[in-house]
């Protein structure tokens, strides 16, 4: 599928999808209130994103490269997974232009749509931590040449920058993953999530790489919620996510256990700060 850079208003013809537009975007600033980093507030201003007007890529295109650096490449689906961790490398985002309709209103088929790409992911773009550690996630594919390391890159993807919380010392949890804050499944699961889910993310490149780990269980139970501190810490985690696609990389030499990963005193008070930072709001 050809990428390019949009030269012009973008978005679907069909007079409903301005309805749609609008319901999705009032939907979620309502329920993000609580949730969202007060700078995803100030980007959709910045962006001059509305709950009454389909974006303008064009616009949106040229603002995200004068701010950011980032190119966005505008297709009509999403993209193949390699095709788009290639772009990331390069700074370049994949943005899907199709809205979904009202009978896809809450799970679009086939992937993200243009509401989860504009609005889960391009406000996050105006913080440099954040675009400087999507564009890393990106260059790590290069590791993903088994499929174990290919595996253990999509965890640690989904678990970051699609259900991933930011929380500073002393700080409520924030999101920052697009599923989170484009899907209010997601959103009210986390809402209703004990306070054990929630555990730092230093370490979770290591933990997702263990078959025995809980962390490394997304698809299966109560999901974990990976918190970082800041976005340097993300950065340096996926460094250690480099590590651990290069050991995926090698071939095992017999049949190995691999022991499960020790759940220190430091993950059982992260969960017991996040227990009271909950009760407080």
């Amino acid at each position: 599928m050809t990428l390019h850079l949009l030269a012009r208003p973008h978005h679907p013809a069909a007079p409903a999808s301005g309805t749609i537009w609008k319901m999705l975007f009032d939907r979620q600033v309502a329920l993000l209130h609580r949730w969202a980093r007060p700078e995803f507030g100030r980007a959709l201003a910045d962006l001059g994103l509305r709950r009454d007007t389909l974006p303008n890529l064009s616009a949106l295109s040229q603002l995200i490269r004068q701010r950011t650096g980032w190119t966005l490449l505008v297709t009509g689906a999403p993209v193949a997974e390699a095709v788009y961790y290639a772009a990331l490398a390069r700074r370049e985002l994949p943005v899907v232009s199709r809205l979904r309709t009202f009978s896809e209103f809450d799970q679009p088929p086939g992937g993200p749509d243009l509401f989860a790409d504009v609005f889960g992911r391009l406000p996050m773009l105006l913080e440099a931590g954040y675009g400087d550690a999507l564009q890393a996630l990106g260059q790590a594919w290069e590791l993903a040449t088994t499929p174990a390391a290919a595996t253990l890159l999509r965890r640690f993807s989904r678990a970051t920058f699609e259900l991933g919380m930011l929380a500073p010392a002393g700080g409520r949890p924030q999101f920052y993953g697009a599923t989170l804050l484009t899907s209010p499944r997601y959103l009210h699961a986390v809402a209703a999530a004990d306070a054990t889910q929630f555990q730092p993310l230093a370490g979770a490149a290591r933990q997702l790489s263990l078959a025995t780990s809980p962390v490394a269980s997304l698809a299966a139970g109560p999901p974990p919620y990976l918190v970082a501190a800041s976005w340097t810490e993300l950065a340096a985690e996926i460094q250690l996510l480099r590590v651990e696609l290069e050991k995926a990389q090698r071939p095992e030499i017999g049949s190995r256990l691999v022991a499960p990963a020790r759940v220190d005193g430091r993950a059982h008070a992260f969960a017991a700060r996040l227990s009271g930072l909950r009760q407080v709001g």
